[in-house]
């Protein structure tokens, strides 16, 4: 059950290191990081609604975020003296009962209460600044349509060069050594799912809706003509999709 105490809102080393690393794994990629350094202070409607869209935007629906994700909702990079700059603020919305402290496994996370809801109720309608910068999951697909557009003829021409030596073996017939076939088999799938990956973050990935999780389920409006063997197959080939397995789309 979510507990009140707020002496250790940063927690222990590992759960620091833990939130820090995920926070980090969301910003790689697509020219680094566009978090700003924290600017204390923040509003408590502000916290509030970073909690409230970091919950909205988790893959799964269960109460409890954690203060990376908090810090990237509001823009900002999660560090050791952000967290003891933002302390305060989070001890003042314990207090009061309307953000609360619970763990799931070894990570602490911060649960948004009904009563923090409510308060962010009540300052959206009496016209309150809440507004929360661009989402994380709204980066990600903005970030790697950019990095599809700037790579993609790249990687068009990887393919075309190792169509060339395909053509060349072929060519040579029986002569071509079986190592050069081997070679370029071992090369030919990491440009042809760059190419894919590229198409389908440009022209395929539809952007998010705040108002839910940006979750990829591998599906496609076509997958009704597909046979349930050949979809299984499509799916598992979709896994990576955005994210390229040489890491160059993320």
């Amino acid at each position: 059950m979510p507990t009140k105490d707020s002496k250790q809102v940063d927690g222990t080393r590992r759960d620091d290191d833990v939130a820090r690393s995920s926070a980090a794994r969301d910003e790689q990629g697509g020219g680094g990081s566009e978090l700003r350094r924290f600017a204390h202070p923040v509003s408590d409607e502000l916290v509030l609604a970073a909690a409230e869209r970091a919950e909205r935007h988790k893959p799964r629906s269960e109460p409890g975020v954690m203060l990376g994700k908090v810090f990237a909702h509001m823009g900002f990079l999660y560090n050791g003296a952000a967290t003891r700059q933002l302390r305060p603020r989070l001890d003042a919305l314990f207090s009061v009962g309307e953000m609360e402290q619970t763990r799931r496994g070894s990570a602490k996370l911060l649960v948004l209460t009904d009563a923090g809801r409510e308060r962010l109720v009540r300052a959206r309608r009496s016209g309150e600044s809440v507004e929360l910068p661009e989402s994380p999951q709204h980066r990600k697909w903005r970030r790697s349509r950019a990095t599809a557009a700037e790579r993609i003829e790249g990687y068009r021409e990887e393919l075309r060069a190792l169509l060339d030596e395909a053509d060349t073996l072929l060519e040579n017939g029986t002569r071509s050594h079986s190592d050069l076939w081997f070679c370029l088999a071992e090369r030919l799938p990491a440009p042809a799912t760059n190419i894919g990956a590229a198409v389908y973050c440009l022209m395929e990935w539809p952007e998010p809706d705040d108002a839910r999780p940006d979750v990829d389920d591998y599906s496609d409006p076509d997958d009704n003509n597909l046979d349930t063997e050949e979809l299984e197959r499509r799916r598992s080939l979709r896994m990576g999709r955005r994210n390229v397995i040489r890491g160059e789309i993320a």
